[in-house]
């Protein structure tokens, strides 16, 4: 049998062409099957990442360098809304306090001067550049103190009376990023508090670029058990990532097993439908770590590594160039196929 294979049979590499007649298969008790076209709106599994809902989440940003001065919650931790979270320092932070004290109180005299201005001015008493230039500085203080608002705002600090700048909930969840110790640095622009809603999170989900056109916004993802709907698409990528190979599907889900930071397989039920061809499982082997098959042609068989789209109960799924509806398949003896690839023999 030995000689019989490395006599007959010629394979250089991996997905090679390995050379052997009709009548060598039959000594061998290799055999072939057919593939079929199945039509299924199931696509996977699909690796895909976790992470919590930034938009049911609330970050907290600083844009000046502070540091933390006390710390009444951890990671985990569930919080209400209005809650004090933590205390900073930060220098830079109460001198924008005090200049938001200093605008505000300006501009509710510049408001009054400027109403005055306008009754003047349409009295004809002042001139409309005169009507003009207190509108203006209005204007200009109504933007600077925007400015400072939505700086505390973003930060979720509020300035208490004995000047304590507190970081306080604006929204109830459970805290998924946060300060690990007091005296810790805050770095501008950079979250150190996030609030997240537990059950709402997202799934990164890795598309190989032959699937791409079959999912669309608004598919059902389906847990990695394929048992249940758990979430729906939200976005797909066109473009490919180069390090990956892959484009990034997003889909919103719940379900109470799944944890931030994890990465899970996940199938999509497509809404449009595609035809595959089903790969039959006897006809399935791993080489090298990756799912082949052997398809029969004119001088025996060639090793043909799988864009597996689907796995069923019969097989896997695939769409990609070289098979079709005429393929066939080795569905035995594919031990003996493996061996000529590796250039080994058998007794």
């Amino acid at each position: 049998m030995k000689k019989s294979l490395l006599g007959l049979m010629l394979a250089t590499a991996a997905m090679a062409q390995i050379t052997i007649s009709d009548a060598q298969m039959k000594k061998l008790g290799i055999t072939t099957g057919t593939v079929s076209i199945s039509s299924t709106a199931l696509i996977g599994p699909l690796i895909a990442k976790i992470d919590y809902d930034e938009d049911k989440s609330k970050s907290y940003f600083l844009d000046q360098e502070a540091s933390v001065v006390s710390l009444n919650v951890r990671q985990g931790d569930r919080v209400q809304k209005g809650q004090t979270l933590c205390s900073i320092s930060s220098p830079a932070l109460i001198a924008s306090y005090f200049e938001l004290k200093d605008l505000r109180n300006r501009y509710r005299a510049i408001q009054n001067n400027a109403a005055k201005d306008a009754l003047l001015y349409k009295e004809g008493v002042i001139s409309y550049r005169d009507y003009q230039a207190s509108e203006l500085e209005a204007s200009s203080l109504h933007s600077r103190i925007s400015t400072l608002e939505s700086q505390f705002s973003i930060a979720g600090v509020r300035v208490e009376k004995n000047g304590t700048l507190n970081v306080i909930a604006q929204k109830r969840g459970v805290i998924t990023d946060a300060p690990l110790a007091v005296a810790e640095r805050i770095l501008p622009y950079q979250p150190y508090f996030r609030i997240s809603d537990s059950q709402a999170m997202v799934a990164m989900i890795n598309v190989t670029p032959n699937l791409i056109s079959s999912i669309s916004k608004g598919d059902t993802v389906l847990s990695k058990d394929n048992s249940h709907p758990i979430g729906t698409i939200i976005s797909v990528s066109p473009s490919i990532s180069g390090s990956t190979n892959s484009a990034i599907a997003i889909a919103r889900v719940r379900d109470p097993q799944l944890r931030a930071g994890t990465t899970v397989g996940m199938f999509i039920s497509a809404s449009k439908p595609t035809a595959s061809i089903l790969i039959p499982s006897q006809a399935l082997t791993q080489f090298g770590g990756k799912t082949i098959c052997f398809i029969r042609n004119t001088k025996g068989f060639k090793a043909q590594q799988l864009l597996i789209s689907a796995t069923t109960k019969e097989g896997v799924l695939v769409r990609q160039k070289g098979i079709d509806a005429n393929t066939k398949v080795a569905i035995s003896g594919l031990v003996i196929l493996k061996g000529a690839m590796s250039g080994l023999g058998f007794e």
